[in-house]
């Protein structure tokens, strides 16, 4: 098999330090790496741009869209072909070889693609195939006269995008030593007014203030759309999956054409329809925008937000506000509903309703819509509605992804937290770090307290697991020889704490004492979620759409059952129980979720004792101290379920939506936490619901622990923050 690499199909544009051509010399700009000659306006671009194909081996019918599509673009013969992401369907080897299989091979050296939620959203390999058949997160070539940018935005196994730390650095040197020559930048999200796709846009908007990229392309909405922001124009492409339908970009900097071509006929992919959609003068701007505030002020003022707005002398146009839309996750809202902002050149001023806004960190978007016809400018204004509602908030140096847990003796608990650098810290009820430790994968799953919180096991994405003392000293590692992109889970296999995790397609039984293997089993698909045992068997989602159970002391299989009635390993995947945890009830019951509904099964025979609806997969389930089953559905809703008889008892709505975050109970209350970080307390017994704070701009992804009095929750900034309990 011909996997990808520099020089095959996806080819890898170089990381910009690196500097290689990935193109032929032919096409590519001939000065040095960082210091590109100015263009002179006549290099003539031939490229063209894609996006959205889904590879999938299974659908014949999408395939042919897809060869059709890459036929046609051979007779085009352009210098580059540039692919916006969502190359695949569900990221796995088997659909990037189909993707690789339909580009005729005289073309292959000449594809760059970026990835999409679809490469990353069911990843079990911590973006080790994404990397080896995509490449590095940002990376540029000169070519044709513009610098062409493309830049990974995605998040490990979620939807939401985020632009790390390393990326918004070398975008900027990519800007930066680009001299003369026009950014054209891709990316798989869209980013301007109403889009929530990218969490942290304003970052991204930051480092192009004063040196904006001239084109945009993305993919990700399946729908063709021009619009432009900040300087910037972006094209939202057709999706291959739906359309056979690519662009071409030919022309120059000052007159860049965008042409698009429909396939009709799959059968006679070179009989095409051409559709002129727009011309561009990629031509950079430089300098400071003056349509962009030279100063801002937002204010609470109770019921109300104060805004006020100081633009430059010479601005002419209108500006508007709207608070944030922390409601949506990774999604749009394009019915935002704003407010003008009153006054003339250069100070505006208006009031924005705050009287459901809750305490804590919030935003504002400003508008201003210049008179010169130069298009919408955005920003994102961050403010602190009342006070900050937290007891205290600690930085780390990474990403947090993986849940918090709590180590130590009670009244000497330390709050537990690791980051996708590696770094683990322990935190006291102060917030004071007293140990860090290192490990050497990022630290992108759930952190497990082990042997009654004596010591916490740490899984890293390079396939380790680390058990840490309570004072952080390590006392085992385990290599399970693959890439580790699951959740760790626990029981008890003859009176032995036993973890149980799986790397991709297999399931490690570990003694938790010694680290020592007791068995692996191989499953018939990848699972990401935490494994669970009765002490006679272990049960865990997979990605074959199905419930397993497995010998507890041999790791042979029982029984599985299937929790969706998809056609197909993507449907299947997506739809069923590949990253739920499993909870094992007192009466035996085994709890698994998949996207559509939670199933609790027999563990004889995994035969149904009851289902209940809804979109109960991402949460942690727990029981409360009378032995009701409590779960989190995806709309954000608090239930209270019989586990004997699947009965609903009680259903209580927090405002947002709750995902991977989930809650934690603790003396009748929970404490949920939405993407967007809102903390909500739901007390079970009177079925009050209290805004607590929201911690943060960032998504929190993370499972919270309690410690003390206070709850613990980390968000995807690195920010761990710790909430008074009520």
């Amino acid at each position: 098999m011909d996997h990808l690499s520099r020089r095959t199909a996806l080819a890898s544009l170089p990381a910009g330090l690196l500097g290689a051509a990935a193109v032929s010399e032919a096409t590519a700009a001939q000065a040095a790496p960082g210091l590109p000659a100015a263009p002179s306006g006549r290099e003539e671009a031939r490229l063209a741009f894609l996006a959205d194909t889904h590879a999938d081996p299974e659908n014949d019918e999408s395939l042919a869209r897809m060869r059709a599509v890459f036929e046609a673009i051979d007779e085009f013969d352009p210098s580059l072909v540039i692919h916006g992401g969502d190359v695949t369907e569900h990221g796995t080897e088997a659909e990037f070889q189909a993707f690789e299989d339909a580009i005729p091979r005289g073309l292959r050296d000449r594809v760059a693609a970026v990835p999409g939620n679809h490469e990353t959203r069911w990843d079990a390999s911590a973006g080790q195939l994404r990397q080896q058949w995509i490449g590095e997160e940002v990376r540029y070539q000169d070519v044709d006269g513009v610098r062409l940018i493309l830049a990974d935005t995605t998040t490990h196994q979620q939807e939401v995008a985020w632009w790390s730390d390393s990326a918004l650095t070398e975008l900027e040197d990519a800007v930066h030593t680009a001299r003369e020559l026009p950014c054209v930048l891709v990316t798989h999200f869209p980013m301007g007014e109403g889009f929530y796709y990218v969490a942290n846009q304003q970052d991204f908007e930051d480092v192009l203030a004063r040196r904006p990229a001239s084109l945009h392309l993305t993919g990700h909405t399946h729908r063709e759309l021009l619009t432009r922001v900040n300087r910037r124009d972006q094209l939202e492409a057709a999706a291959v999956k739906i359309d056979a339908a690519y662009y071409e970009l030919t022309g120059n900097v000052r007159s860049l054409l965008v042409t698009r071509v429909d396939i009709p006929d799959l059968g006679s992919p070179t009989d095409t329809v051409r559709t002129e959609i727009a011309t561009y003068d990629l031509r950079p701007a430089r300098g400071r925008d003056d349509c962009l505030p030279r100063g801002t002020e937002v204010a609470d003022d109770g019921d109300s937000v104060a805004v006020d707005v100081a633009l430059p002398g010479e601005f002419q146009g209108s500006v508007d506000a709207v608070l944030y839309d922390t409601s949506i996750y990774a999604g749009r809202n394009e019915q935002l509903e704003w407010t003008p902002l009153h006054g003339r050149s250069p100070q505006f001023s208006g009031e924005l309703d705050a009287s459901t806004l809750a305490r804590g960190q919030q935003r504002v978007h400003l508008r201003m819509r210049p008179e010169d016809g130069s298009g919408t400018r955005l920003v994102t204004v961050p403010f602190v509605r009342a006070d900050r509602a937290t007891s205290w908030r600690v930085p780390l140096d990474g990403m947090i992804q993986g849940a918090l847990t709590v180590v130590g003796t009670e009244g000497d608990e330390l709050l537990v937290a690791g980051d996708s650098t590696g770094q683990v810290l322990a935190l006291d009820r102060s917030g004071q770090s007293q140990w860090s430790a290192q490990v050497e994968g990022e630290i992108r799953h759930d952190l497990l307290a082990l042997d009654e919180g004596r010591a916490v096991v740490v899984p890293d994405t390079t396939g380790l697991l680390h058990l840490l003392a309570a004072d952080g000293s390590e006392l085992w590692r385990y290599a399970t020889e693959a890439p580790l992109a699951a959740d760790p889970g626990t029981g008890t296999i003859d009176d032995a704490e036993v973890l149980l995790v799986c790397s991709g397609t297999t399931l490690h039984a570990i003694d938790a004492a010694t680290g020592g293997g007791l068995w692996t089993a191989e499953l018939p698909a990848a699972s990401m979620g935490a494994p669970a045992t009765d002490g006679d068997q272990v049960y865990l989602g997979v990605g074959d759409g199905c419930a397993h159970a497995l010998d507890a002391r041999t790791g042979a299989p029982v029984w599985s059952t299937s929790l969706t009635d998809k056609d197909g390993s993507y449907q299947r995947f997506i739809y069923g129980p590949w990253n739920d945890a499993v909870t094992v009830l007192p009466d035996g019951g085994v709890i698994v979720s998949g996207i559509a509904d939670t199933w609790c099964l027999a563990p004889e025979d995994g035969s149904p004792r009851w289902r209940f609806d809804g979109s109960f997969q991402y949460a942690r389930e727990a029981l409360t101290e009378d032995g009701d089953l409590v779960m989190a559905n995806e709309p954000g809703e608090i239930l209270r379920i019989d586990p004997a008889s699947g009965a609903e008892l009680a259903r209580h709505a927090t405002a947002e939506r709750i995902l991977d975050e989930g809650f934690v109970l603790v003396d009748g209350v929970v404490y949920a936490a939405s993407h967007s970080g809102l903390i909500s307390a739901v007390d079970l017994a009177s079925g009050d619901v209290e805004q607590i704070a929201r911690l943060s701009t960032a998504p929190v992804l993370a499972g919270g622990a309690a410690f003390g009095d206070l709850v613990g929750f980390g968000d995807l900034a690195g920010v761990v923050h710790a909430v008074q309990r009520v």
